[in-house]
């Protein structure tokens, strides 16, 4: 458990592969009260919040949430979000985030429209917010991966991928969580799971504009132009936001003994 400005961290768990590379984690926050300025909060995980107390004001770029118990916040990648008050009571939540690598590995072999790709971008009329009279089933699973990480044993990470799975499957079903189809017939025929997944494994090496483009069979200047509308962001801004990661997990890490320099 960590203390920093009185808001208390306390790690519920996580999944990393196998050279420790961080593909899920979930924790408790307890926040205290007060006002907070809205900061430009962004990060490339895919992000469920689940309210357990208290309440206050979820600000995204576009508009302010009330936060209420029970209530579930998801945010997709590079999406804006940030607590801008929090009442008298204080406030509890539960974070869980995803790289989008977890489920490219989870649905590999799957027709679903839940892929890696799932994670950069949400239907225009999707609200961040799910209130909890909404979100009664959502918060059931949410809660069973929490109890799954409490136990802790060999069969904990086949779990929480299958009710994170189930989760998913119910944002699509019944919250009309994906995007309308583009009316770019070349853009629905543009397959970006084999670049992320080769940007996943190669990040660390030199990778040129012509690799990435070649995956697709497509122009490089075409390719950049399609990734940025599919993901939002750049070819090189996806790959250094991989590669700062990496540097936090080296800095953070207790057995990295390299030079920070």
């Amino acid at each position: 458990t960590l203390g920093m400005q009185h808001t208390v961290i306390t790690e519920i768990g996580t999944i990393t592969e196998p050279d420790k590379a961080l593909l899920l984690r979930m924790w408790d926050v307890d926040v205290p009260a007060g006002n907070r300025p809205f900061q430009h909060h962004r990060h490339f995980n895919f992000e469920i919040m689940y309210v357990r107390a208290g309440s206050g004001s979820y600000t995204t770029e576009h508009q302010t949430f009330s936060i209420l118990p029970g209530d579930i916040f998801i945010f997709s990648s590079n999406e804006m979000h940030c607590i801008t008050d929090v009442h008298s009571q204080g406030l509890q939540i539960t974070n869980l985030q995803f790289s989008p690598r977890f489920l490219q590995m989870c649905t590999a072999e799957s027709h679903s429209a839940i892929d890696a790709v799932f994670c950069f971008k949400h239907h225009p009329d999707f609200a961040n917010r799910i209130p909890s009279a909404a979100a009664q089933k959502l918060a059931e699973i949410f809660l069973q991966i929490r109890r799954e990480f409490l136990c802790n044993d060999a069969q904990t990470p086949l779990s929480v991928q299958a009710q994170l799975l189930l989760f998913l499957v119910s944002l699509v079903r019944h919250f009309s969580y994906l995007p309308p189809k583009t009316s770019s017939a070349q853009l629905q025929r543009y397959d970006i799971q084999p670049v992320i997944a080769y940007i996943e494994e190669h990040f660390c090496e030199k990778i040129t504009l012509q690799e990435l483009s070649a995956l697709t069979g497509l122009t490089p200047t075409y390719f950049s132009t399609l990734f940025k509308q599919i993901v939002g962001i750049s070819p090189w801004n996806y790959i250094s936001s991989k590669r700062i990661d990496k540097a936090i997990r080296l800095i953070c890490s207790s057995e990295c003994q390299l030079n920070i320099l």
